[in-house]
C-alpha cells in the first residue's frame, strides 16, 4: 500500500509538505501552486488512498476520540495487557466515549511507524517504551496538524510527559542498599538496551559510586530480560568464590528467575543474600515468591494520570507542554528489609 512517505520520497520533498497537500491545506499553508499540482499528480499516479479511519476523523460529523497507544514489540510485550486494563479503567471513569487502540513499533525504529500521525488518523497519542534514537525522531517531528501527544515514563521538553524520574529510582535503590551498610553489590541486568531501564541502571551505578558501594564488572551479569534470563545470569553470581551479599535486579521478571536459581544452589534469601528489584509488572509478581521480593515500583495510577492529561490536551485546556512527575513506591518485603 502506497503511503505519504512513499510519495514524499518520489517527489523529493518533506513528508510534512506532502501531508499538508494531501489534506487539502496547501493554499492555507502558502505552498506554491506548482508544488501542489506536482504532488497531487503523484498521488493519483501512485494510487495513494487515504486511510478510512483518517477520513472519518477529519470529517465534520461528530466522532468519538481515538487515542493511539504506542508500545514497543519486544520483551516488554508481556506488560501491555496490564497497561491496557488500566487505560480502559481510566477511560471508563473519565471519558467512556473515548477509544484506545494499540500501535506497536520496533524499538529504535519508531520513526517508521509515525505515518498515522501525519495522516491525522488518531485524535491523540500516548507513546511509551521509546529509546534514545526514538526520542531524537520524536523531538524532530513536525506535524502539519499537531496531534495531542503525551509521553509516558519518558523525558521531553517538546511534549507533555507523565511518569517517574528514572534517575530518582536508581538513586533510591542505591540509597536503600547503602542504608544497610553494604560496601559491595551484584547487578543483574538486561542485555537489551531500553531507554528507561538503562537510565535507571546508570543512575544506580553512579549513586553506588558516590556512596562507596563497589559494583565492579565481575559483579555485573547480563542476560535476556525475562525470567529465564534472570535465572541464567544468577548462575554466574552463584559461581563466584566470593559473593556480595546483596543483588540488585533491573526488573521483577529477572528477580523471579534469580530467586529460583538461588534456591537451586542452596542459597537462602535473605539469610545468605538479599534481593532488591525494580517492579515492572503487577505487585503480585513479587508478592507471591518465596520469599516475597522487595521492590521499587512505578505508581499504579500513572496510566490514569496520562489519560487525564491527554483528555485535557484534546479539549484544548492545555496549550503548553505539561510535565507530571510521580514518586516511585518502595515495597520492602522479606528479601530485603531495613
Amino acid at each position: 500500500m502506497v503511503t505519504l512517505k512513499d510519495i514524499a520520497k518520489e517527489a523529493g520533498c518533506s513528508l510534512t509538505t506532502v501531508s499538508i497537500i494531501a489534506n487539502g491545506r496547501g493554499d492555507e499553508m502558502h505552498i506554491s501552486a506548482g508544488t501542489q499540482q506536482r504532488i497531487k499528480k503523484l498521488i493519483d499516479e501512485m494510487g495513494y488512498r487515504p486511510n478510512r479511519s483518517a477520513q472519518f476523523l477529519r470529517s465534520k460529523a461528530p466522532a468519538h476520540p481515538v487515542i493511539a497507544f504506542y508500545w514497543p514489540l519486544d520483551s516488554r510485550a508481556n506488560l501491555l495487557g496490564a497497561r491496557l486494563i488500566r487505560f480502559q479503567d481510566a477511560l471508563s471513569e473519565l471519558d467512556p466515549a473515548c477509544e484506545i487502540v494499540v500501535q506497536t513499533f520496533i524499538c529504535g525504529k519508531l520513526s517508521l511507524y509515525l505515518d498515522p500521525l501525519y495522516e491525522n488518523r488518531y485524535s491523540g497519542a500516548i507513546i511509551a517504551g521509546a529509546n534514545e534514537e526514538d526520542m531524537v525522531s520524536l523531538e524532530s517531528l513536525e506535524l502539519p496538524i499537531p496531534v495531542p501527544t503525551v509521553l509516558m515514563n519518558l523525558q521531553s521538553r517538546k511534549y507533555s510527559t507523565v511518569g517517574i524520574n528514572n534517575n530518582n529510582i536508581g538513586a533510591r535503590a542505591a540509597a536503600l542498599i547503602h542504608s544497610k551498610g553494604y560496601k559491595s553489590c551484584a547487578l543483574v541486568k538486561s542485555s537489551e538496551l531500553h531507554g528507561g531501564t538503562s537510565q535507571r541502571t546508570k543512575a544506580f551505578l553512579y549513586n553506588c559510586r558516590q556512596l562507596g558501594i563497589n559494583v565492579p564488572e565481575e559483579y555485573c551479569f547480563s542476560s535476556m530480560p525475562g525470567i529465564e534470563g534472570g535465572a541464567k545470569a544468577t548462575e554466574e553470581y552463584c559461581a563466584l568464590t566470593e559473593r556480595p551479599r546483596v543483588i540488585y535486579y533491573e526488573n521483577d521478571s529477572m528477580a523471579q528467575g534469580g530467586i529460583y536459581t538461588l534456591q537451586r544452589f542452596g542459597l537462602k534469601v535473605p539469610v545468605d543474600v538479599e534481593v532488591l528489584c525494580i517492579e515492572m509488572r503487577e505487585s503480585e509478581s513479587t508478592e507471591y515468591l518465596m520469599p516475597p521480593v522487595s521492590s521499587i515500583s512505578i505508581p499504579p495510577n500513572v496510566e490514569k494520570q496520562t489519560i487525564a492529561l491527554l483528555l485535557k490536551l484534546l479539549k484544548g485546556s492545555e496549550t503548553s507542554p505539561v510535565h507530571i512527575e510521580m514518586e516511585p513506591i518502595v515495597h520492602l518485603k522479606e528479601s530485603f528489609s531495613l
